[in-house]
């Protein structure tokens, strides 16, 4: 088995691992396989093979594909000055925005997005349905939402008259 991988891959220790794999897969399906003849286990470990091996062919071939066209792919430059203090503004904004959220809208937010806590825990928490802290989310990411659209499209001037 060993040599048939090595042979299929050129790599013996990929070799080993895919030799695993199909001993794994033997163990697995032991009962099943104890039921055949000798030549139709052989047949069935030799199959597993065959197919373990064309995967592993396809998936190393994917890789090798997928570095070749990410070393394609021009790599982005730094980001320019003016994206820096556009990112900083919005975070600013952001910031804000969530200073003037409602007291029971902030802690749910926070505890959401700061803590990691999903709705359950956080209705635990604060002795309240879990429907009601996804709602008090949703009214806080609306208003964070709406603050950003403020601050991404300001209203056109208008002209004198």
């Amino acid at each position: 088995m060993h040599a048939y991988f090595v042979g299929r891959t050129a790599d013996q220790w990929m070799a080993a691992d895919l030799m695993q794999e199909v001993f794994m897969r033997v163990w697995q399906r032991l009962p099943e396989l104890a039921g055949k003849p000798a030549d139709g286990q052989r047949a069935w470990i030799f199959t597993v093979a065959r197919n373990l091996s064309i995967d592993a062919y396809r998936h190393n071939r994917s890789s090798a594909d997928a570095e070749v066209a990410l070393l394609r792919e021009p790599s982005p430059g730094p980001p320019s000055a003016a994206a820096a203090v556009i990112a900083a503004e919005r975070v600013t904004i952001v910031g804000e925005a969530i200073r003037r959220l409602p007291e029971q809208q902030r802690t749910t937010l926070v505890m959401a997005a700061a803590g990691g806590l999903n709705s359950a825990a956080i209705g635990a928490v604060l002795g309240i349905p879990a429907g009601t802290v996804r709602y008090r989310l949703s009214l806080a990411r609306r208003a964070l939402a709406a603050a950003l659209a403020d601050y991404d499209q300001p209203p056109a001037p208008q002209e004198p008259q």
